[in-house]
């Protein structure tokens, strides 16, 4: 049967690109819990630490849409290696750099520079070392790594900055799993994939090869990206915004450890909705994504605009349930997402769209925290920029309508 020619060692490369996303994860989040600190720091207002967090956002769009290139061109190997760099090398340098804006905002872009070389390594991935059949809980498992690398930050930078009294230490701190990553993708990533036949029927879903242009051409392309693109607002405030909304006192005002342990419940939960929503996109919904995207914006959209009930901030325990309620539905969708890519396009040039896909989709998270971050100064409140994300759930839900399954 075909499914015995994949090889066991398919799990291998999908471990080390889960390694390396939470790698460069845990760079992105080290600052979102210590935004007041930073901010302080560097004598800037609360909107502009945001966009600290909006910068990393803007670069990992713009690299995704041609990240992709290198993992197609040079291997998975090469943009593993090169994306680790990108977050490895700004963070660590904090210590000797960070004590100018200018120059910790350029350095963000450098580190924000990092998934987009290692997101597309996860259509390279699935294409070339997965059965159809696992692809859903796959590529849940590698972008589930994305909230896992969050989770870790999300709690040891406030810890390591109350250690250290130092948030360009603790930076550097939090460079160390991306090192290790590095090493991780030298040592397991050069094998070459089995000569798989059900490769062959991946040409593409009309039987014949295809062109990176002539993606751009399909309707799908355009959908997906334009999910991805709210998908990515409401993700990345949740990630980004929620933090600094829960320690704030213009926020919730729980103070940053506190809330660097309540905005947990919203990572740990991004794992588990992405490992359920692949496993059920694989096994209940049979390859329709439709059900996934849907459901994951109604999640998504519902128990975010709770986080603003002074009825739930006000007690805790039920700030939790909500908070893994809301970080469990963007997620959700994310392995059938990744599985569609996967599906609707040849090995050629999966890489290449996925990260157009998570690359154009990010752009909405680069604008949901710029808009978040002047909505923040321009009323003094977290509030719009939430409620925006609320919205943009709305749009996602009514996109995710015409989504159809890839034909085969």
């Amino acid at each position: 049967m075909v499914k015995d020619n994949y090889s066991p060692y398919r799990w291998v490369m999908m471990g080390t690109v889960c390694w390396a996303i939470a790698s460069i994860y845990i760079v992105m989040i080290t600052f979102s819990p210590i935004l007041g600190t930073i901010a302080a720091d560097l004598n800037v207002t609360m909107g502009a630490a945001t966009n600290l967090m909006m910068g990393f956002v803007l670069a990992v769009a713009i690299f995704l849409m041609w990240g992709g290139l290198v993992a197609d061109k040079y291997g998975i190997t090469t943009a593993l290696v090169l994306g680790l760099l990108c977050a490895f090398i700004p963070a660590v340098l904090q210590p000797a750099i960070g004590y100018s804006y200018g120059v910790v905002f350029i350095s963000r872009l450098i580190e924000g520079a990092s998934v987009g070389f290692i997101f597309a390594c996860i259509g390279p991935v699935l294409a070339l070392w997965f059965p159809l059949k696992e692809r859903g809980i796959a590529g849940g498992l590698m972008i589930g790594s994305l909230s896992a690398g969050s989770a870790i930050g999300v709690v040891a930078s406030p810890a390591i900055l109350a250690s250290t009294g130092s948030w360009q230490v603790t930076s550097a701190y939090l460079s160390i799993p991306a090192a290790v990553g590095i090493i991780m993708a030298l040592a397991f990533t050069k094998k070459t994939p089995p000569a798989i036949p059900e490769m062959a029927a991946t040409v593409s879903h009309a039987g014949r090869a295809m062109s990176f242009g002539e993606a751009f051409k399909m309707p799908i392309t355009w959908l997906g990206s334009f999910i991805l693109f709210f998908n990515a607002w409401n993700l990345y405030v949740l990630l980004n915004l929620v933090p600094g909304y829960l320690a704030h006192p213009i926020g919730v005002n729980l103070g940053e450890i506190v809330a660097g342990k309540v905005s947990l419940s919203v990572t740990l939960t991004g794992i588990v909705g992405m490992v359920v929503g692949g496993i059920i996109f694989d096994r209940v919904f049979k390859g329709y994504s439709k059900l996934s995207v849907m459901i994951g914006f109604a999640i998504g959209g519902i128990f975010t605009v709770l986080i603003l009930a002074s009825g739930v901030i006000s007690n805790i325990a039920l700030l939790v349930v909500v908070l893994l309620i809301a970080g469990f539905g963007i997620p959700f969708m994310n392995g059938a997402v990744s599985a569609h890519i996967a599906m609707t396009y040849p090995p050629q040039i999966v890489g290449r769209m996925v990260g157009w896909w998570f690359g154009f989709g990010t752009i909405g998270g680069a604008l949901g925290l710029f808009l978040g971050g002047m909505l923040i100064d321009m009323t003094g409140s977290f509030m719009w920029s939430i409620m925006l994300a609320v919205l943009v759930c709305a749009v996602g839900f009514i996109l995710g309508i015409w989504l159809k399954r890839p034909s085969m």
